[in-house]
Formats: structure tokens, sequence, C-alpha cells
């Protein structure tokens, strides 16, 4: 009786053994698939915030274009008359910027690059920059429109026209009528 006993435990030991590893493998892999989850959702999220601040960017960079088109117009109108030639130049972001005239039949046409850097080196392609522009017409209509990127400023031509898998645009457009 005693040696059929420890027949017995010896049995069940020997088949025993194999259920310890196989609990470390199924925690383990549990952990390893947690781990993963919370891996992919934190690059999730980084990837959505990255998004969202350049998104604001860019944004910002359009309200800033609106808002020097909007008070050189409205507060110092030499700069975007309807019939003559512009005089000055328009200092707005980081350096003045000289505007471009098109005339069509009954309207004016300007535009502006306006570069947005803050800094006093950056050199890089990353410079937030608006390409701004203002249509007028005879009957006394504005119409503004702002186009902000959250990089694309080329220092060389002193344009908003560097291309970028990464660029975001965010545009804004402001009307008005004055009467005459």
């Amino acid at each position: 009786m005693k040696n059929q006993i420890l027949n017995n435990k010896f049995s069940q030991a020997k088949y025993s053994r194999g259920y310890t590893l196989l609990f470390a493998v199924l925690v383990s892999s549990t952990v390893l698939s947690i781990g993963i989850s919370i891996l992919t959702i934190s690059k999730k999220e980084f990837l959505l915030a990255s998004s969202a601040r350049e998104s604001t960017v860019a944004f910002y960079a359009a309200d800033s274009g609106l808002e020097c088109a909007t008070y050189y117009d409205q507060y110092a109108s030499v700069y975007f008359p309807y019939t003559g030639s512009p005089t000055g130049s328009i200092n707005c972001g980081k350096s003045n910027t000289s505007q471009s005239k098109s005339v069509g039949l009954n309207d004016v046409t300007y535009t502006f690059d306006i570069n947005l850097d803050t800094s006093e080196t950056n050199t890089s392609r990353n410079t937030p920059c608006a390409v701004v522009k203002v249509y007028k017409d005879s009957g006394g209509k504005t119409d503004i429109e702002s186009r902000g990127y959250n990089s694309g400023w080329n220092s060389v031509t002193n344009k908003c026209d560097v291309p970028s898998p990464k660029r975001v645009e965010r545009a804004l457009h402001y009307f008005y009528q004055i009467e005459v």
C-alpha cells in the first residue's frame, strides 16, 4: 500500500511538470499582448497629437495673413488700391513683403506671401508661412483669402512654395463691402 501511494505521487509529479511551463507561457503571452496593445495606442495618440499641432500652426498662419491683409486694406489703403499702383511694402511677419498685382475686367487681385518665422536663425524649410490674396472690385467689395501652411517658406525666393509631404494647409476667407 505504501509503495502504491509513493508510485501515485511520483506519477502525478511526472505528469504535472509541464503545467508550470504552460502556465508561464500563457502569462507571458498575455502580458506581451497587453504591452503591444498599449504601445499601438500610444503611437496612434502621438500621431494624432502631432497632426493637431501642425494643423494649429497652419490655422494661425492663415489667421495672421488674414489679419495682416485686413489691417493694410482698412487702415492703410494705399497698399491695395482699386486704381493706381500700390505704394510701399507690407510689413507683416519676419520681413517686408512685396505684393503682386493682376488686373481683370472689373477687379484687381493682390497676392503676397508672409514669412511667420519667430526665431532669428531658423533657415530650415519648416517655417510657417501664408499666401494671401486680396480681391477688389469696382463696387467696393473686398474679398480676402488667406492660406496658411505649417511649413514651406523658401528664403531664397521669399515665397511660401516649398512642397513637403508633411505640409498642412488651412484657409480663411473674409468678405466685406464698403459703401461707395
